[in-house]
């Protein structure tokens, strides 16, 4: 099985952005965002490149296709997350608090999060490679239909996994504790370890029709 190859690191040499800055240019490049506030906005196709910021606060905001390129985002808080069809790259999430975040047909390649709070992370359709979940707790995590390849989960607790179409190549999941799973074929490609295979061995079980009795 291969694990994830991240190649991160925090931008330096950056120069304070303000949101007045972002909404009026939707793109930075080598800026840091210091308690930034978006809520309400609409900044479709907006670009972070080389970016860090530090207490984000997203909501309400419309972030369709928006594009996050080799930056670091700590402490970031947002109670509703629009970004489907957003690209993730050479990125990583720390210490952060996320609702409901929409990110449907998302593009994440080289992405780490780690110490953070997701309650919903719709990432249906998503293709996925290079991804690592760290030190989470995930309320529910959808990924039907999605493409996952080198991705790996590390002391994360999900809560309802669905993995209806998934398509997974060396995906990871001997670090995660999940609650429910949904689409069992869906782990085709996965790694579990022999305590999750046994949790799971009722649901494998009714899922091919047989009857388990002493």
């Amino acid at each position: 099985m291969k694990l994830p190859r991240l190649n991160l690191h925090r931008p330096r040499d950056l120069t304070p952005v303000t949101a007045e800055q972002l909404i009026h240019e939707a793109h930075a490049e080598g800026g840091y965002l210091d308690s930034v506030a978006i809520t309400g906005l609409e900044l479709r196709e907006a670009t972070l490149v080389e970016c860090v910021a530090e207490g984000l606060v997203i909501s309400g905001a419309d972030l369709t296709g928006l594009s996050v390129i080799e930056s670091h985002l700590e402490r970031l808080n947002a109670p509703e997350l629009h970004s489907p069809r957003c690209t993730w790259r050479d990125t990583s999430v720390s210490r952060s608090r996320i609702g409901a975040a929409e990110l449907y047909d998302a593009q994440w390649s080289g992405v780490h999060i780690t110490a953070s709070k997701l309650d919903l992370m719709n990432l249906r359709g998503a293709r996925l490679t290079d991804v690592l979940f760290e030190s989470c707790q995930i309320g529910e995590l959808d990924l039907s239909s999605a493409q996952a390849r080198r991705a790996q989960f590390k002391d994360c607790s999900i809560g309802a996994l669905t993995l209806t179409g998934t398509e997974l190549t060396d995906v990871d999941l001997r670090g995660a504790q999940f609650h429910s799973i949904t689409g069992l074929a869906g782990l085709r490609g996965a790694t579990i370890s022999g305590l999750q295979l046994q949790e799971l061995a009722p649901h494998l079980a009714a899922q091919a029709g047989i009857d388990v009795g002493d």
